[in-house]
């Protein structure tokens, strides 16, 4: 499977803005706040393993490609 490096790196941007932005914001109610930073950080944590797995399997096939 090919991971789109281009989709992961923009919603891993996203994520960490939004993060930043709803870390930085008043709730009324915290557990709404703490759920939603929970979810922001699993999201941004997936796009960075994401990230890493595209990059070994640049690495992977680009090593093949020279070899004669």
């Amino acid at each position: 499977m090919k991971i789109n490096k281009d989709l992961v790196d923009a919603i891993m941007m996203l994520s960490f803005i939004i993060l930043v932005l709803v870390g930085t914001t008043d709730f009324s109610n915290m557990l709404i706040k703490e759920i939603t930073m929970g979810g922001l950080a699993l999201l941004s944590i997936a796009m960075i393993v994401l990230r890493i797995i595209g990059m070994r399997q640049e690495a992977s096939s680009s090593h093949g490609e020279y070899e004669y």
